[in-house]
């Protein structure tokens, strides 16, 4: 159902046409703004639903890692009773004990390269950070 008159939309002339009702805003438009406030609804839904499969996916890849690092974790604690119950026990061999020992040394250094492996992305960052600082000095000084 249509009705005659003015276009709500500041963007049109100030002639007479043919009004729909906007779903979207409610209000009276020409049929040229209509078709215009449907298209800018279906982009604005188009980029809802893809920040939604992105942040979909960062939550898996997250979930993902939180796993990895809980299963880490696991197996860590799991060494570290391991190494607790050859110091109780009186009939450890030095075999055993050298061998968990060695599994102990190697999850610490695992995790040392964790470490360093996440802490150098960092240290480039905040090198361009300071050529920015830089930056910003050299133009403070220059005025």
């Amino acid at each position: 159902m249509s009705d005659i008159g003015l276009c709500a939309d500041i963007t049109c002339n100030n002639s007479t046409k043919e009004l729909y009702k906007c779903h979207c805003c409610l209000q009276l438009v020409c049929l040229n703004h209509l078709i215009e406030h449907v298209e800018i609804i279906k982009q604005n839904k188009q980029r809802l639903d893809n920040v939604r499969h992105e942040l979909n996916t960062i939550i898996t890849t997250l979930k993902s890692t939180v796993e990895s690092k809980l299963s880490a974790i696991e197996r860590e604690q799991n060494l570290i009773e391991q190494g607790k119950r050859f110091l109780h026990a009186s009939n450890s061999s030095i075999d055993e004990i050298q061998n968990i020992f060695e599994h102990i040394n190697q999850a610490i250094q695992l995790h040392c390269l964790d470490v360093i492996v996440k802490v150098e992305p960092l240290v480039s960052e905040t090198k361009s950070c300071s050529t920015v600082g830089q930056y910003n000095k050299e133009n403070i000084n220059s005025n």
